[in-house]
């Protein structure tokens, strides 16, 4: 009985052609085979054939998830990307059925990962597209940006391909009902308004963007930049004589400072781009240089009246406007003047090429702790200390390499203690501890085996004053690259926006971390090294 059932479930399995099939089939099947190899002589080693078998052929987490009886039907908050490739359909009539599934498979194979990566769940394929869910059916808080993040990456890589076609993406954030759905062939799926919203942002979105609904960018805005998607056929030609003449009427007011006037010819210009939320603010800002001015009054009322029809998109089947924004890109946190001075920034953004790291190895994981740009900037932070402190440029470079990657244990740790706005218990402080560990243990994996960078990665939160973990080291006994690298990443989680608190003002963070030397916590050299880097810079 046991070799009839696993032999069927291996041949069915290896007559599943697509992620669709594969997500449909036979989970009761499996899951009545998974009670019986309980129960049965050999069991465990059946059980590792059969569960192998399944992984291959469906998602892992849903496959184990469906034979321990842990899925249910539920409401939860999610993200849902659709992702489809342009004009594809004429490239599949003109072209054999093994060509178009050949390089349609090729294509896909340079998506999947990157879902996977980003904690994604592909719920199915649709022709030359994909459907995926983010926060099911595990559950991140952080789901909007680890989708924004996904898409992002996805654009990148069709970029390189050099692809005769374009990829459309769409992706949405709310309330939506996931569970299995079907009753003799079950797929675990999403559905629901929000799945609705993120096919139609597809629909209409341009080849090579991404465009993402207002709960999304709500939760991303702080670390992509993004645009106003305006309500208007695409490539007007007047937009660029106006955008030219927008940025003139800038520079002016840069140099001659604000006038009623010149305030109203930018509110102007910028109506006549649809950026109705501009408009309204260069009018406002017109109107209290000049309150009794009628033309600028009706100009703002105006504004005012039309931002809807601006600023709002018509969806297929939506009986209202949503308003809809194109993410462009990530934030530089390195230039932003409100965490590094600009001449700070200007001097060491070239020591990037020094870190010699895939993003890729740590921008996940800053997205499951909503610290995307923390890495970078704890890196060339550290580099700069090191330089200011006169070390060799080879212990520069590996202190600067040990800081971009001391973070990457915290994969190991839930991300509900990451992000918790409250006091930690003392078990969870525990988990968080052994995090160092396990960032060393992953550094060796990815092939960064220096003694000296693991040295720094293992010993990057001791104290000064021997309170530290995980050997309690004191003073000296630490190693300076982990004395610099704590400084640093200290200094960039302070400024940092975090899901509990928004980011500190530079001057406060350095308060506080003098405030640490006071209570033990730092090398008092290597905090006044930052204090001089950012007092000359």
């Amino acid at each position: 009985m046991l070799g009839t059932w696993g032999g069927f479930l291996i041949l069915a399995s290896a007559s599943i052609g697509t992620l669709q099939e594969k997500l449909q089939r036979g989970f009761r099947e499996t899951r009545q085979l998974y009670e019986v190899l309980k129960r049965s002589q050999g069991a465990e080693e059946m059980k590792e054939k059969v569960e192998k078998t399944l992984y291959a052929t469906m998602d892992p987490v849903v496959a184990k998830l469906a034979t321990e009886g842990k899925l249910r039907i539920e409401k939860r908050e999610i993200s849902i990307m659709f992702a489809e490739l342009t004009n594809f359909g004429g490239f599949s009539d003109a072209n054999r059925p093994d060509v178009v599934l050949e390089e349609l498979n090729r294509f896909l194979g340079y998506l999947e990962p990157i879902a996977d990566m980003f904690r994604g769940h592909i719920d199915k394929y649709m022709g030359d597209g994909m459907m995926v869910e983010f926060g099911a059916p595990l559950d991140y808080d952080q789901h909007a940006l680890l989708a924004v993040l996904a898409g992002l990456r996805m654009q990148q890589n069709v970029r390189r391909l050099d692809l005769p076609w374009a990829l459309r993406v769409g992706i949405a954030s709310g309330s939506t009902i996931i569970g299995m759905l079907g009753v003799h062939r079950q797929a675990y799926s999403a559905l629901g308004d929000r799945v609705n919203v993120a096919k139609r942002l597809e629909e209409i979105c341009e080849g090579g963007k991404i465009y993402i609904d207002e709960p999304t960018y709500a939760a991303v805005q702080t670390f992509v930049t993004a645009s106003l998607v305006r309500n208007v056929a695409f490539s007007r030609k007047a937009d660029q004589g106006n955008l030219d003449r927008l940025k003139l009427l800038e520079e002016k007011l840069r140099g001659e400072g604000a006038s009623a006037q010149l305030l109203y010819e930018m509110g102007q210009t910028s109506f006549k781009l649809h950026d109705a939320t501009a408009a309204i603010g260069f009018f406002g800002r017109a109107l209290a240089l000049d309150p009794e001015s009628t033309e600028i009054k009706l100009a703002y009322a105006d504004a005012n009246i039309k931002r809807d029809d601006f600023e709002k998109i018509q969806l297929k089947g939506k009986l209202q406007k949503i308003i809809v924004y194109e993410v462009t890109g990530i934030k530089d946190r390195w230039m932003d003047p409100k965490v590094i001075p600009p001449a700070v920034a200007a001097k060491y953004r070239a020591a990037e090429s020094f870190i010699d790291v895939p993003e890729e190895a740590v921008l996940p994981i800053e997205a499951l702790d909503g610290a995307v740009g923390h890495c970078r900037v704890v890196a060339l932070l550290s580099y700069a200390i090191a330089d200011h402190l006169g070390l060799e440029e080879k212990t520069k470079r590996i202190i600067m390499r040990a800081g971009y990657l001391q973070n990457i244990g915290k994969e190991a740790v839930s991300h509900r203690i990451l992000n918790s706005p409250r006091s930690l218990t003392d078990q969870e402080s525990g988990h968080i501890e052994r995090y160092v560990a396990e960032s060393v243990a992953a550094c060796r994996r990815l092939g960064y085996v220096d003694p000296e960078l693991l040295d720094i990665v293992l010993h990057h939160h001791e104290t000064w004053d021997g309170n530290g973990y995980p050997d309690r080291l004191k003073g000296e006994a630490i190693p300076l690259g982990a004395r610099i690298t704590a400084v640093a990443e200290a200094y960039s989680a302070l400024t940092s926006w975090r899901p509990y608190r928004e980011a500190w003002d530079s001057r406060v963070a350095m308060n506080e971390l003098r405030n640490d030397v006071e209570r033990g916590h730092f090398d008092p050299s290597v905090v006044e090294a930052l204090t001089e880097i950012f007092r000359l810079g």
